[in-house]
């Protein structure tokens, strides 16, 4: 049983790691106005896309709060179970998302935010 336990749980663990990122919206501190794309990207890493319009170029993170279930809960997940593999798409969704964007015109940092819904 704990074995099965055990094995749950790293089933959890790898596919909550295809939702990672090495993108930590704390960096955001670091990037400056007037920074060229290549410094923010050095500081904040590879952006999850990039959009272009009317001379501003837009770099779009996204932060992934991991899933931690609490202490002694039950999170036994067979993906091979219907029910369970339910249970894992569940987890997924409850996962909270941040989504930020950093403005660039003219090759230079204008400003970054958080996009809120």
């Amino acid at each position: 049983m704990k074995t099965k336990k055990l094995l749950s749980i790293g089933v959890v663990s790898l596919l909550l790691v295809g939702c990672a990122t090495t993108f930590r919206p704390w960096k955001l501190s670091d990037v400056q106005e007037n920074m060229t794309k290549d410094q923010v990207v050095s500081i904040l890493g590879k952006p999850d896309s990039v959009v272009q319009s009317n001379g501003m170029e837009c770099l779009y993170y996204t932060y992934s709060k991991d899933y931690n279930p609490s202490p002694g809960s039950d999170v036994s997940l067979d993906v091979t179970n219907p029910q369970m593999r339910w249970q894992a798409y569940q987890i997924k969704q409850s996962t909270k998302k941040e989504r930020y964007v950093v403005k660039i015109v003219d090759g230079k940092v204008l400003s970054y935010e958080e996009i809120t819904k």
